[in-house]
C-alpha cells in the first residue's frame, strides 16, 4: 500500500512540474467579457491539460507603456493583444516573435489573408488576427422609394452613391449621404499609394487622385452631403432626425438609431459597405502576438490559435458588435441565421459584413500605407487639411495636392 502511495505522489509530483503556466493580456475587455473570456479559458485548459492560463485585462490606454515595460524587464506576457499599428511598431522593435515556424499553411489559412498580411513584414509573420470591426451603409427605404429609387437596390460603389444622392437632392431636397473623411483612407481606397515603398517620398499626387478629390468638390458644391464635414457623429444625428438618406458608418452606429430613432429604424435597411477603385473596405482589426521573451512558444501559439479559433470568435460575436477574422465567419452561425430571418436588422447587418470580411484591409498598417511611423500623423494631418480645404473650395483639387505633396516631401526628407 505505502508503495503505491509514494508511486502516486512521484507521478503526482511529475505532472505538477512539468505543467507549463502561460500568461496573456487583454486590452479593455473585463469586467464586460469576463464569462466569454473566463470560457474560452475553461475549455483550453480541459483539453489541454498541461498549460494553465493567467489572464490579465489592461486599460487601452496604458498597453503600449506596460507592455513595453515589461518587454524590457523580461516579464512580457505570453500572448498579447494589440492593435494592428502596434503590432507593427513592436515587431520592427524586435520585441515579436515571428510565428511562421511555429504554424502550417493551414492554420494560416483559417484567416482571411489580407488581414493576416496586415502584420506580415520582410515575408514573417507576427500576429494573429483577431477580432474586426468594418463599416456598412445604412439607408432609408422610405426616401428610396419617394425618390423613385428602388430600396432593395441598394448603391454599390462610390460612384452610385454619387448618383443616388443627385436624385435624392433633386426629389426630396435633403442630404444624400454623409461620409466620414480621412484623406490616407479616401486614397488607398481607390487603390491610390500615399508615399513610395521605401516611405522615402509622397506618391499621392496622381490623376486619380486629382479626380478622386474632385467628386468630393462636386459632392459639397451640390449640397449631396452636409457642408459642414462633421463625419460620423453628424451623420447619426441628421440620419436618426430624417435628413439624410444614407449613412455609411461602423456597425455599433445601427443601435444607437435604433434606441435613439426608432421611426427611423423601422425604415431603416443596410448594405455592404461601397468599394472604391481598390476593391476593399477598410477595418479596424485586434491581434495577438507572441512576446520574443516567452518562454513557452508552442504553448502560447496554441492558445492563440485556440482564441482565435472560428469557433471562438464567432462566440465573441454574440457578446459584442464585432467580426471574425476567420473565413468561417457568422454566415455558419445558426443563431445569426435565425436572428436575421425573424427580422432582426442588427443580426442583418452583421451577417451581411461578415461576408464582406474577404475585402477587409487595416489602413493602419505600414504594410499597406508605408508610411515611417515617427512621421505618420504628419503625413496623415498635412494631406488632411489640404484635402478639407479643397472640397470647401479653397484650392483646387490640382493646387491642393501640389502643396501637399511638397509639403510631405520635406517631412519624409527630415
Amino acid at each position: 500500500m505505502k508503495k503505491l502511495v509514494l508511486v502516486f505522489l512521484v507521478v503526482l509530483a511529475v505532472l505538477s512540474f512539468s505543467k507549463v503556466t502561460i500568461e496573456f493580456w487583454t486590452l479593455s475587455l473585463s469586467p464586460t467579457f469576463d464569462d466569454y473570456i473566463n470560457a474560452i479559458i475553461k475549455d483550453f485548459e480541459a483539453q489541454n491539460p498541461d498549460i494553465d492560463v493567467k489572464w490579465l485585462d489592461v486599460p487601452y490606454g496604458a498597453a503600449v507603456q506596460k507592455f513595453t515595460a515589461a518587454v524590457t524587464a523580461k516579464q512580457a506576457p505570453d500572448v498579447m493583444n494589440l492593435n494592428t499599428t502596434w503590432a507593427i511598431d513592436f515587431a520592427a522593435q524586435g520585441a515579436l516573435l515571428p510565428l511562421d515556424e511555429y504554424l502550417t499553411e493551414n492554420e494560416k489559412n483559417l484567416y482571411w489573408e489580407k488581414l493576416w498580411n496586415s502584420t506580415v513584414i520582410d515575408g514573417k509573420s507576427y500576429a494573429f488576427p483577431w477580432y474586426a470591426s468594418i463599416p456598412i451603409l445604412m439607408y432609408n427605404r422610405d426616401f428610396f422609394g419617394k425618390a423613385g429609387l428602388d430600396p432593395d437596390n441598394p448603391p454599390k460603389t462610390w460612384d452610385e452613391v454619387f448618383k443616388y444622392s443627385r436624385i435624392i437632392r433633386a426629389n426630396l431636397d435633403i442630404y444624400g449621404f454623409e461620409p466620414n473623411i480621412i484623406a490616407v483612407d479616401e486614397l488607398l481606397l481607390e487603390g491610390i499609394p500615399i508615399v513610395t515603398p521605401d516611405g522615402k517620398k509622397a506618391a499621392f499626387n496622381t490623376p486619380e487622385a486629382v479626380a478622386k478629390l474632385e467628386w468630393f468638390q462636386k459632392a459639397y458644391r451640390e449640397n449631396l452631403m452636409p457642408r459642414s464635414l462633421g463625419g460620423y457623429g453628424e451623420g447619426r444625428q441628421l440620419f436618426e432626425a430624417g435628413k439624410l438618406a444614407m449613412y455609411p458608418a461602423g456597425l455599433t452606429m445601427l443601435k444607437h438609431i435604433e434606441t435613439n430613432s426608432p421611426d427611423i429604424y423601422k425604415v431603416t435597411d443596410v448594405a455592404a459597405y461601397p468599394v472604391g477603385k481598390a476593391g476593399i473596405i477598410k477595418a479596424s482589426l485586434m491581434n495577438f502576438v507572441i512576446p520574443i521573451t516567452t518562454k513557452h512558444p508552442k504553448e502560447a501559439v496554441k492558445f492563440a490559435l485556440f482564441i482565435t479559433s472560428p469557433k471562438w470568435q464567432i462566440e465573441f460575436s454574440k457578446y459584442a458588435t464585432i467580426l471574425p477574422s476567420t473565413k468561417q465567419g457568422l454566415e455558419t452561425s445558426e443563431e445569426f441565421m435565425e436572428r436575421a430571418k425573424k427580422g432582426d436588422l442588427n443580426a442583418k447587418a452583421m451577417l451581411m459584413a461578415s461576408k464582406s470580411m474577404e475585402k477587409a484591409v487595416d489602413l493602419n498598417a505600414i504594410t499597406v500605407h508605408h508610411i515611417p511611423s515617427d512621421k505618420y500623423s504628419q503625413v496623415r494631418k498635412v494631406l488632411q487639411d489640404y484635402w478639407l480645404k479643397a472640397i470647401k473650395g479653397e484650392y483646387s483639387a490640382q493646387e491642393a495636392l501640389d502643396l501637399a505633396e511638397k509639403e510631405i516631401n520635406e517631412i519624409l526628407a527630415n
